[in-house]
């Protein structure tokens, strides 16, 4: 710890970089969201940062399959590179012996160590400042990482650190593209135009970490530690006790950068390759290690699959709902220029006004409608803050295209995300029909058939969101205005005898009340969870059936039966929530893909099997092929469309039986007994 005479006033300047980007060629999808924050960090004789020193730390990662996305796992992408790539403005220099790691987010979630390394080599460009932090703009920042230009010069960076070339990055990876897997051209794989087009058959997804230099406090000799952590690192670090970012007497007095404006300078919007939302809190308060490390503190952009006859930045539609289908879309709302209350009393004290008695209306009003269908809600949310507005409305019985709009009217204060108080989302209604496989037939063959591994998907399970409400906490104090009243006269008697008439007087306070009180806000949490499972059965009309310690073993060609279970456990009221409505299943024998069966609901909470029309009995069944190879025959369940204003829930399940032999081996010819 310093002296006080040895104590330097440290000055920090607060530097807002304004830059102008010329992107061109900009990612489909994002996916980042920034809170609200003011940067408090002149902090004297401690740690300390300049806000002109950010950095961002970039991954990438390249899709395995033609139809992986971001609801897949991370474990269906291939990351480029060995570690991750940090990326500065030029505005600086960085320096000597700046302390950082090779890790991400998701290394640290699946349990990597915090594994010091010096930062050697960074990429320079127009990097645009981190939002909260730096004074950034998360739009900036959005655009920044969503231009291709971008992507290309990451992946060219990695290639040149390797020895090799981008193409080389490639050679050695195995695809899966319209079913066959294999090695695939590199330039069939970059994203890279051709003829106007982008000739990317998988998807690229780039994961972008904030990341600002600390120089610690002074050590004995005077020299502070320049430290390039992401929130990630630095509640990491704080929680594993290799620094305090803190106060006290280790204290480097940081922790509004590094647990508060950080954390909250970049979050997801939604959850991809199974990272969750963690939403922003707000200004001054700290994030915990475990809330920052979850979800503090990072941004994606993908770029999907292109091909020929995918247009760049093709983002027709905002949401794809199915049809028939009860769905919730919703908006976020923000407090952005004071508190939304419920009526107006607090911008007048003195209770004698009409103002104060009979206070006009506070609240803003949002309302949304869809294929004919209207709501308005209204909100109250302190200043800074936000909530979820919605409307839940039932989807048209046909393919079609709908407008969702939103408006927002009364309190000035409330805004959409965008910082408008209007907005229209074209959304696509799709028919999730049956895509029935053929009827198996005896002549079916299935050469060089390798059993599939099962779809890897990112879950939805759990979802959060809330509704604000405000009772007013009165305080009153009483104003005072003494006034003097005549009250007649007296008569007094003078020393000498006489008489004289005086006046009398009397003081009175003719005050009044004040209310000095304030709006107390409470905040409802809601939470919901989907729950699912999923049985897979032998038809009963199946005699091959054997079972040993609850598995089952059946023979190919016969039918399987299959029940899936779901529900929601939630807090919220009914207007909050749907169940789940759809679920699809894949099967092996075509690799999960091409056809599928859309299971009916039998019940309130179970989905089964469609009648088959080739069932001699009608069985709600679905027909093993006969050349099925021996071993596992494992069904793949998506269980969708259970809507929340927090999104939709989803979960992917999975059962199997074992095929051992085939139908066949049941029936043999005998001659007559006559």
């Amino acid at each position: 710890m310093l002296g006080d005479d040895n104590l330097k006033k440290i000055i920090i300047l607060i530097l807002i970089i304004c830059m102008v980007f010329s992107t061109v060629n900009i990612f489909a999808k994002d996916n980042a969201d920034s809170g609200n924050g003011d940067i408090n960090n002149a902090l004297k004789g401690k740690g300390f940062y300049r806000v002109s020193e950010y950095m961002y730390k970039v991954s990438i990662y390249v899709g395995l399959s033609d139809d992986t996305d971001m609801n897949d796992s991370i474990n269906s992408f291939k990351r480029i590179g060995n570690q991750s790539t940090y990326v500065k403005p030029s505005t600086f220099t960085l320096p000597e012996n700046t302390f950082g790691t090779p890790n991400n987010k998701i290394d640290y979630i699946k349990g990597a160590n915090l594994s010091p390394i010096t930062i050697n080599e960074v990429i320079t460009g127009n990097v645009p400042p981190i939002p909260i932090t730096n004074g950034g703009n998360i739009n900036s920042v959005k655009s920044y990482f969503g231009d291709t230009r971008t992507l290309i010069g990451i992946i060219d960076d990695i290639a040149e650190k390797q020895g090799t070339t981008r193409e080389g990055l490639l050679r050695n990876i195995l695809f899966t593209i319209n079913g066959k897997k294999g090695f695939y051209p590199p330039e069939e794989i970059l994203p890279i135009k051709s003829n106007g087009q982008y000739q990317n058959k998988v998807a690229w997804l780039i994961i972008y970490e904030p990341v600002i230099i600390t120089y610690t406090k002074p050590n004995s000799n005077g020299y502070r530690k320049p430290i390039a952590f992401t929130a990630t690192e630095y509640a990491l670090s704080q929680k594993l006790g290799y620094f305090n970012w803190f106060w006290g007497d280790t204290g480097q007095y940081v922790a509004c950068m590094t647990h508060s404006d950080l954390p909250n300078s970049v979050v997801l919007e939604e959850s991809w390759v199974g990272i969750p939302v963690t939403k922003p809190l707000l200004d001054g308060i700290y994030w915990s290690d475990d809330r920052i490390i979850k979800g503090g503190g990072i941004g994606m952009r993908m770029l999907e699959p292109s091909g020929s006859d995918v247009k760049e930045n093709d983002t027709t539609y905002d949401y794809t709902y199915r049809v028939d289908t009860d769905v919730i879309t919703s908006v976020i709302v923000k407090a952005t220029n004071g508190d939304i209350t419920p009526d107006k009393r607090h911008k007048e004290k003195d209770t004698r006004k009409s103002a104060y008695t009979n206070p006009s209306d506070g609240k803003a009003y949002v309302t949304l409608t869809a294929n004919g269908q209207s709501t308005t809600m209204p909100v109250v949310i302190p200043d800074g803050d936000s909530q979820y507005a919605w409307i839940k409305w039932r989807t048209p019985s046909k393919p079609c295209e709908v407008t969702v709009n939103v408006s927002i009217s009364g309190n000035s204060s409330a805004k959409l995300k965008d910082g408008g108080r209007s907005k229209s989302f074209k959304v696509k209604i799709e028919n999730l029909s049956d895509n029935v496989p053929p009827d198996p037939r005896p002549t079916d063959t299935m050469p060089n058939f390798q059993i599939p591994d099962i779809p890897n998907k990112a879950n939805k399970i759990t979802a959060e969101w809330g509704i604000y409400s405000a009772v007013w906490d009165a305080d009153y104090k009483w104003h005072e205005n003494w006034k003097k009243y005549h009250r007649g006269y007296y008569t007094r008697t003078n020393k000498d005898g006489s008489t004289t008439r005086v006046p009398r007087y009397k003081w009175v306070d003719k005050g009044w009340w004040e209310d000095y009180g304030e709006w107390v806000y409470t905040y409802t949490q809601y939470t919901g969870s989907i729950n699912a499972s999923m049985d897979l059965i032998p038809d009963k009309h199946n005699p091959t059936v054997k079972k040993k310690y609850g598995e089952y073993t059946i023979a190919s060609g016969y039918g399987i039966d299959t029940k899936v279970s779901t529900g929601i456990t939630t807090n919220a009221p009914s207007s909050h929530y749907t169940t789940a409505q759809n679920v699809i299943t894949y099967f092996p024998e075509f690799n999960y893909d091409i056809y599928w069966r859309l299971l009916e609901k039998t019940c309130k909470t179970t989905f089964e099997f469609k009648e088959n029309i080739y069932s001699t009995f009608n069985s709600r069944t679905h027909f093993t092929p006969l050349p099925y190879p021996d071993g596992n025959y494992e069904v793949y369940a998506k269980v969708i469309d259970c809507w929340t204003p927090d999104g939709m829930l989803r979960v992917n399940l999975s059962d199997k039986v074992t095929i051992e032999g085939n139908v066949y081996e049941n029936w043999h010819i005998a001659p007559s007994s006559n």
